[in-house]
């Protein structure tokens, strides 16, 4: 029982009934994704031949002695076939459904960093009409095959279970082909409300039953759906919508990004404080979560 804790434990926890007022406030507010996009979740695509993510993560995984350059090259350079290139361990998940290679990319190169800031300033920058700012290190997934050590039900959440604020929006980008169980499965806005209802907005209780309650996890089955995407594609999406990884039972690797970015008025709409809920209880604000400038 105790390996299928998901995300108990985890979640956001409120210091008081005012507290926890004000952040229902936050939460009940209009949707910013529908307002600027008209829809919960915004569809897009970048030149793949400016921005070269791809490129930059094989060279990455050959600086960090993850796969040398004569194996790989065996497959083509493919991303979609790393894990025939790796050892074993480094394929393992931990509880906190990560491995070796997506806790390295934590810290990567100039060139990375580079393309990710290229990539905010010049694709998701100018779809909106204010400054924005970006999370300051963005989260790399490296999803294998029949991964070891995944020994949970699938951890359906929002980031705003996690503590993160509502006037936030979700990037997700995939830097291979995704598809059935290597992709991100996701939960429009409206069903997703509807669910957290359910559980009367009471995330610790929504995390539990994710888990341990069957025909729970059989409505957010029914309720969400894979992500079907190639390299280039890019989604914005509302941070209420819910979604999780799936064990990947295909037989092919998932790379993909994960990012967070807010408007600079935003951060006047907070009724409360935002923090991470993790251990270095980090602010939702400029210079720390976010980027120090708006771009």
């Amino acid at each position: 029982m105790e390996n299928k804790r998901g995300h108990m434990g985890k979640t956001v926890i409120f210091e008081s009934k005012d507290d926890h007022d004000l952040f229902l406030k936050d939460y009940n507010s209009p949707s910013l994704t529908k307002k600027i996009f008209s829809n919960w979740m915004y569809q897009g695509k970048y030149n793949t031949l400016n921005i070269k993510f791809k490129e930059n993560i094989i060279n990455e995984l050959l600086k960090k002695d993850f796969i040398t350059e004569n194996k790989f090259s065996n497959y083509n350079f493919e991303l979609e076939k790393l894990h025939l290139c790796l050892k074993s361990e480094l394929k393992n998940l931990d509880e906190s459904e990560q491995n070796e290679i997506s806790i390295s990319f934590y810290e990567t190169s100039h060139i990375i960093k580079k393309s990710y800031v290229e990539f905010i300033k010049k694709v998701v920058s100018p779809l909106f009409s204010e400054n924005i700012y970006y999370q300051i290190v963005p989260t790399f997934r490296f999803h294998f095959p029949n991964q070891k050590g995944y020994d949970w039900e699938d951890r359906y959440h929002s980031d705003i279970m996690l503590g993160h604020p509502p006037f936030e929006f979700n990037l997700w980008i995939p830097f291979t082909k995704v598809y059935s169980t290597n992709s991100m499965r996701l939960m429009p806005y409206k069903e997703s409300i509807k669910l957290m209802e359910f559980c009367n907005n009471d995330f610790e209780l929504f995390a539990k039953k994710t888990q341990y309650d069957e025909n729970f996890r059989n409505r957010l089955k029914q309720e969400s759906s894979p992500l079907d995407m190639n390299y280039g594609d890019f989604i914005i999406f509302d941070p209420r919508c819910l979604h999780c990884t799936q064990y990947n039972d295909t037989k092919d690797t998932r790379v993909s990004m994960d990012i967070r970015i807010i408007m600079e008025s935003a951060f006047r709409n907070y009724s409360r404080e935002y923090k991470t809920t993790g251990r270095k209880k980090m602010p939702f604000l400029p210079g720390h979560y976010f980027s120090e400038k708006a771009v």
